[in-house]
């Protein structure tokens, strides 16, 4: 369980710095080429709006990453490091669920990532019932 654990803690935690830091300068290109939006049919108030929410996304996104990498060995060892991570994981996981729930079946590379949130927040719980120091 060290192993799955680490490998989904690091893969998560590495996704989130670097896709969140560079979404914070790619913003743009990311949502007319990844997912598709009409930003140029958009009208200038609302593009504005958009990029400007998306950037900052992105950029607590890269600021959740950098938490996980600067707090590493307190989220295995802290229960309370620990609770938060696990909480954000899992309602970033949820939000996801619940988002295919309302919205529909999105790309397959989201269904992937939402198990894989899942996946992560499963492995650290289990994996840190012999690392969390009680007090």
């Amino acid at each position: 369980m060290r192993i799955l654990a680490a490998i989904l803690f690091y893969g998560w935690s590495g996704a989130l710095l670097v896709l969140g830091g560079l979404g914070v300068f790619t913003g743009r290109w990311e949502l007319s080429t990844l997912f598709h939006v009409d930003l140029e049919g958009m009208g200038r108030e609302a593009r504005a709006n958009l990029l400007n929410q998306y950037r900052f996304l992105k950029a607590v996104e890269f600021g959740f990453g950098l938490f996980c990498f600067l707090f590493r060995k307190e989220i295995f060892q802290v229960p309370l490091f620990h609770r938060l991570f696990v909480t954000i994981v899992f309602l970033g996981a949820a939000a996801r669920a619940l988002a295919i729930g309302l919205e529909g079946w999105p790309h397959w590379i989201f269904i992937v990532v939402t198990i894989l949130e899942f996946a992560t927040g499963f492995a650290v719980v289990l994996y840190s019932r012999k690392t969390l120091v009680r007090s």
